[in-house]
């Protein structure tokens, strides 16, 4: 006689020291990398994250049901135009163009695929923004110059065409004379169009849309320029343009918040502009990086996203305009295009990995996800939570413990980590993300909060942060802990608040603002703004202060109250700090200063600095380290043991044994 195996169900375990598969070094290699997606002809093209080496992009290529690697090793496609790059490729009929980050140069692979620089190794131009037109033998691009003193020049410029005897050279001018210049688009027909815009305005505040014609007779040359809209002419009411495109047709689409929300518009030289989509929704998001296809036309429908109270969804409009239709939600787009009557996207996806997508009217179907499928036994799927703040309405995402393993014993609740994105023009969104789910699985909540000036919301929305960075976020960022304290949905001594760059700022000020957070843990977090403003930063963020604290330096007082670096006295939780030791925009000097302050008051403290790394951290073992000291560092401070192999972070001023 035989007894029937016994079902053991799932072991009880404290929140936060549930075993997980996911290693800080497996969690790092599970993020692979999806961006910049196009078409070009019946090609699909993005760029991928190496096999071999995930720092290193490639460009891929999807042609005739196979895809190929269009660039090898050690080519890393990447530009840094404005710093923050985008546009990193261009294709048409064929011809490719990329900027190698290994050398600066701008390459092209021709019909025939032959490979070839375009340009020289000269350190002192960037590109970005790639049109090959093969009407008129030449590259159409935003170039950015260092050439001379002081800030760059940028401009749109024509680079060499891709031939057996080409000679690189750094371009033609073509436009000049804006302080930016972003996303050229050119028709067959020679009709081009680009969006401008001026300090002290970003790219979302207010820009400009310029068409004209390209010649090539008797030299390259851009004539008949006109306005299409001016979005900077009336500082009163001031309209973001966005992410031209020539139709086939004659007619530019493009997106505008002229009405409160970007939406889909046209324009043609006889009717002038009609709004193609009029929803209370972002069909776009704030332009940090150039190259983004925001829509896609295929099969008489113009397809694009749309960001609704922070909910995604991809929708479809007819061509010439009518009733716009929502076809199916996703966690986020990168951008869409059409092949072959068919329109694609680049999504990510709540409880799986980045994909490119076909879409229709039935809804999406994955074409190709690189990444490994995730295990739904330890995958956290987030739910909206909105709540009150004292700003008016504000939407966040939590990712609940998840391990069906491991339950906590009754009453226990969690502790949780509020994750503040950066920008702060940035936005939060429910996309799985192995480093989100490496907390929730070993029993922790994450909440990631759409402060006051995140995108997607509306301008009326990011208009919350005008003048008020260090303010609105902050109140925010306490308001949804204390609301997570009310809904009983976390532990209040160990609620951690977590963030870099922009959202390291928010997380410093929130810290010495309210005690209901118990730990910090900062990531290279901007601590001095009146430093980083003397200082100086790269002249695509130039006056970005302008607008979330005050005109500088006009409002230098304003500067230095909300700097945490001025209020380091009411710190009053442990911190974390993260630093890169080459970071050009937040000293290294801030992170000591940091934690000088906190060893003064006698609170643990413990501080990271990583050798070659600069203001984001991008080497694997970087971010790998980065995990496991923070796992260490919540788990000495509140007091349970981390499952599996983790190296002992030290802390200084940590009463009793560390764990």
């Amino acid at each position: 006689m035989t007894t029937a195996p016994q079902h053991q169900g799932p072991t009880v375990a404290d929140y936060g020291a549930w075993s997980s598969p996911l290693t800080p070094a497996e969690t790092v290699a599970a993020g692979v990398t999806l961006r910049e997606f196009g078409s070009d002809g019946d090609d699909l093209y993005w760029l991928e994250s190496a096999s071999d080496d995930v720092a290193r992009l490639s460009l891929l290529c999807s042609r005739d049901g196979q895809i190929v690697e269009i660039t090898a090793a050690p080519m890393n496609v990447r530009t840094r135009v404005y710093e923050y790059g985008g546009g990193s490729w261009g294709a048409r009929q064929g011809t490719v163009a990329w900027s190698d980050d290994t050398s600066g140069q701008v390459m092209a692979t021709s019909l025939g695929g032959l490979t070839m620089a375009i340009t020289p190794v000269d350190p002192n131009y960037r590109y970005a923004a790639f049109v090959p037109v093969p009407e008129h033998e030449c590259i159409v691009c935003v170039r950015e110059d260092h050439s001379a003193p002081g800030e760059p020049i940028l401009t749109i410029a024509a680079l060499a065409w891709p031939t057996d005897d080409v000679v690189p050279h750094a371009g033609t001018v073509l436009v000049e004379g804006a302080d930016f210049y972003a996303d050229p688009t050119v028709n067959e027909d020679g009709s081009i169009a680009w969006i401008e815009w001026n300090q002290p305005a970003m790219a979302w505040d207010a820009s400009a849309l310029r068409a004209g014609t390209l010649v090539s007779i008797p030299e390259l040359a851009v004539m008949h320029v006109h306005t299409v809209f001016d979005g900077q002419h009336d500082p009163g009411s001031p309209v973001s343009i966005q992410h031209p495109k020539w139709a086939s047709d004659g007619r530019l689409l493009f997106m505008s918040d002229a009405a409160g929300y970007w939406n889909l518009h046209m324009w043609t030289p006889t009717r002038g502009i009609r709004q193609l989509v009029d929803e209370a929704a972002d069909g776009d998001l704030p332009m940090w990086q150039q190259g983004r296809s925001a829509f896609a036309l295929s099969g008489g429908w113009i397809y694009y996203a749309s960001w609704d109270a922070g909910i995604c969804s991809l929708s479809r409009v007819p061509a010439h305009g009518g009733a716009s239709e929502a076809l199916t939600s996703v966690s986020d787009v990168d951008g869409l295009a059409s092949v072959g009557g068919t329109a694609y996207a680049l999504v990510t996806r709540p409880n799986a990995p980045a994909a490119v997508v076909s879409i229709g009217a039935e809804g999406m179907r994955i074409e190709h996800s690189p990444g490994v499928l995730p295990d739904p036994k330890i995958t956290s799927v987030a739910h909206s939570l909105t709540f009150e703040g004292k700003h008016g309405q504000v939407q966040s995402w939590f990712f609940e413990p998840h391990n069906e393993d491991f339950v906590a014993p009754a009453g226990q609740l969690p502790p949780v980590i509020l994750a503040v994105h950066g920008g702060p023009t940035g936005v939060a969104t429910d996309e799985y993300d192995p480093q989100v789910q490496f907390w929730t699985s070993r029993g922790f909540g994450v909440l990631s909060v759409n402060y006051s000036g995140s995108a997607g919301f509306g301008r009326a929305y990011r208009e919350r942060l005008r003048g008020q960075w260090g303010i609105a976020d902050v109140d925010d960022c306490i308001d949804a802990a204390e609301s997570l304290l009310s809904a009983d949905l976390a532990d209040q001594s160990k609620i951690a608040i977590m963030g870099g760059s922009a959202g390291g700022f928010t997380v410093l000020a929130a810290l010495t603002r309210s005690s209901v957070f118990s730990a910090g843990i900062c990531r290279y977090g901007i601590a001095d703004l009146v430093a980083m403003q003397e200082g100086g930063t790269h002249k695509f963020e130039a006056t970005y202060n302008d607008g979330l604290l005050g005109p500088w330096p006009q409002a230098r007082k304003v500067y230095e109250e909300r700097s945490p670096i001025h209020h380091l006295d009411q710190l009053h939780a442990p911190m974390l700090i993260l630093q890169g030791l080459d970071d050009a925009v937040v000293p290294p000097q801030q992170a000591d200063e940091l934690a000088a302050a906190l060893r003064q008051r006698s609170l643990p403290v413990s501080v990271v600095m990583f050798a070659g790394e600069g203001h984001g951290f991008r080497m694997p073992a970087t971010r790998t380290r980065v995990l496991n000291d923070s796992l260490s560092f919540l788990s000495q401070l509140f007091g349970f043991r981390p499952a599996g192999t983790v190296e002992a972070l030290t802390i200084e001023n940590l009463p009793g044994a560390a764990h």
